[in-house]
């Protein structure tokens, strides 16, 4: 199974900086998040033509031992939002391989501030 999310958001800040050091720091809090064992590595990326943060989170549930991957995307749009895109999924050899699949898809056709109204 995987977990894909789409949040567009001012609560960490208005950069993809800000944003993704708000979210670790949420995810590095067990009592919060349920996230244990916090791995990250971070890219610099581009996405829509703008800077952004690519974040690779190695974690497991807390009170369980199974590994996790999340891999999440952060770029800043307008009016102070940050737009954040995750795929998550079990760390298997399987399951990473159609993760990263479907994250470069998810990406692809990831719009940032377009009305559809």
């Amino acid at each position: 199974m995987y977990d894909l999310t789409v949040k567009r958001d001012r609560t960490y800040g208005s950069t993809a900086r800000a944003a993704s050091a708000g979210q670790l720091a949420w995810y590095r809090d067990t009592s919060e998040s349920s996230m244990a064992g916090v791995g990250v590595t971070t890219h610099k990326t581009r996405q829509n033509g703008r800077d952004a943060l690519w974040l690779e989170i190695d974690y497991h549930w807390e009170k369980q031992s199974a590994p996790r991957k999340r891999l999440e995307v952060f770029v800043a749009g307008k009016a102070g939002y940050v737009y954040q895109l995750l795929v998550d999924t079990e760390a298997t050899s399987q399951r990473l391989a159609e993760q990263s699949r479907l994250f470069a898809a998810a990406r692809k056709n990831l719009l940032i501030d377009v009305s559809t109204g």
